[in-house]
């Protein structure tokens, strides 16, 4: 017969075996069956069981039992029973005749078929937080259940919690990486198609992304040039690290800089303390500049710097940092114009044109309409909770038949509007936008195009109409370029980008 201190050696030699046995199990299902086996050895009980606290809705749910207690899923109310005042109260319990106390609910045992005589009951913690119970049910032991078997429970309850939070954790990621996963492959079958052009991009796109060079991005607005970008990270050895995508229009010079580069306290009002750019955030990663044909001057010049020696200074700052980062730029001008105007420097377009890869406007590769079509509408219906819709066929004649100025975005933004207005398990031509649905099926019947405009539209939306048609012809005739379609319609080109956004072209 053992002595207390044998007994209490061989439990804690129990708790360390079973402590390297629980930190191998990641997968939730599994861990809890190696918990409640485990437990059932230690204690030498006919039955265990692992009640998991919802809070919404404030109940303790039994998904897994051992032994002779075995029962689909059941739930009882927070603080009901044995087990629930032991998850609401965070107290213990020990009960050798559960006729006798109070706190006993026999309702369980008419659901599991159970017959409970005596009982240990632990809270199951996790940094003084109640995550569920353990429990364990009719000791073979003579002598009923005793203070130490109460103290090891505690122990075991411990460790279980923190295993079974470690796994919570680990489900989590993987399925918010699954998540992310399938959102950058829903992303990339944006661009992907079986057009000889977009092969050739792909080709080019994964040969670059095995290489530290960098990649210059070229194509209309809208022809989904960060998506390639993003997936040339993703298939590079950096995969594993930061992707920072910056819009070099979308702030002033000066803002853009410290975004770019950061700031030390003090260089500016309003720099009150000192702040990282994209570059070190992007540390061991890529960044990627898009629109990188309106950078301002002295910013092109700098980060000729950064291309030439990989280093920087913060705004203010007189210490060089190094920036081991993947540069990938995009634009959508004519940047050997640009040079020639003066308005882009020669050495910075030498340096971002080691491998180029222009993308194709989607009018110039109509054959992938409709494998994009039918991505858009699985992925909406997905988000509405819609049924798969078809589409008619005069509905895709007419989708393909269209220039789509504003590429894969503007297709994309269509399909959603018509998923949106469909009433029946098709998509048809009424659906379309007004410019898509009136657009000619061939050139013959060009001229007459913004005339069609149906006389039943309230003149706000007629008036949108006749926009959404001018600005996307300006754009087809500037190939896409924004900074020349808001020269041509006397716009600033920040307006020209808020309106195309308002009309649903970007």
């Amino acid at each position: 017969m053992q002595t207390p201190l044998e007994q209490a050696h061989a439990r804690l030699s129990s708790l360390i075996e079973i402590n390297q046995l629980l930190m191998g199990t990641v997968e939730p299902d599994e861990l809890l069956e190696v918990i409640l086996g485990a437990a059932i050895r230690l204690f030498a009980v006919e039955g265990c069981s692992i009640g998991l606290i919802d809070e919404a809705a404030q109940q303790v749910a039994f998904t897994t039992m051992a032994g002779k207690a075995k029962v689909s899923e059941f739930r009882i109310a927070l603080g009901q029973g044995i087990a629930g005042w032991v998850a609401r109260t965070g107290e213990t319990v020990l009960s050798n005749d559960v006729s006798q106390d109070p706190r006993f609910f026999s309702g369980v045992d008419k659901q599991t078929g159970f017959r409970t005589q005596s009982i240990l009951c632990a809270p199951l913690k996790q940094r003084d937080q109640i995550i569920g119970v353990i429990e364990a049910l009719n000791t073979t032991n003579p002598e009923g259940f005793t203070p130490a078997d109460l103290q090891l429970l505690m122990a075991f309850g411990g460790l279980a919690a923190t295993s079974l939070t470690r796994a919570r954790t680990f489900v989590s990621v993987r399925n918010a990486s699954a998540a992310l996963e399938e959102t950058i492959q829903g992303r990339y079958r944006l661009v992907i198609g079986s057009s000889v052009a977009m092969q050739e991009v792909v080709r080019v796109a994964r040969t670059a992304a095995a290489t530290p060079s960098t990649v210059l991005l070229l194509g209309e607005s809208g022809t989904g040039k960060e998506v390639v970008a993003r997936s040339i990270h993703r298939w590079s050895p950096r995969a594993e690290h930061p992707f920072v995508a910056v819009n070099c229009t979308a702030l002033t010079p000066e803002l853009l800089e410290s975004e770019l580069f950061g700031h030390e306290k003090g260089a500016f009002t309003g720099a009150v303390a000192q702040k990282k750019g994209k570059f070190e955030l992007a540390d061991s990663g890529t960044i990627f500049l898009d629109e990188i044909g309106d950078l301002a001057p002295h910013l092109q010049a700098k980060l000729l710097r950064v291309l030439q020696e990989r280093e920087f200074q913060r705004v203010g700052g007189v210490k060089d940092i190094h920036a081991d980062v993947r540069i990938l730029a995009a634009t959508n001008r004519d940047l050997r114009q640009a040079m020639q105007k003066g308005a882009f420097r020669e050495d910075l377009y030498y340096r971002l044109n080691v491998v180029a890869v222009t993308l194709p406007s989607l009018r110039d590769r109509s054959e992938d309409i409709p494998t994009l079509v039918q991505h858009f509408v699985e992925h909406y219906c997905r988000e509405m909770n819609r049924t798969p819709l078809q589409v008619e066929s005069a509905a895709l004649e007419r989708l393909r038949a269209y220039a789509w100025p504003g590429n894969v975005r503007e297709l994309q933004n269509a399909i959603e509007r018509a998923i949106v207005l469909s009433q029946g398990p098709a998509i048809i031509l009424d659906d379309l936008p007004l410019e898509v649905r009136k657009h000619p099926l061939n050139q013959a019947d060009a001229g007459g195009l913004l005339t069609t405009l149906d006389d039943a539209l309230p003149l706000a939306e007629a008036i949108d109409a006749f926009t959404r048609v001018k600005v996307r012809r300006t754009l087809e005739a500037a190939g896409g370029n924004q900074t020349e379609a808001a020269k041509h319609l006397g716009l600033p080109q920040s307006n020209l980008s808020r309106l195309m956004k308002r009309l649903g072209l970007r």
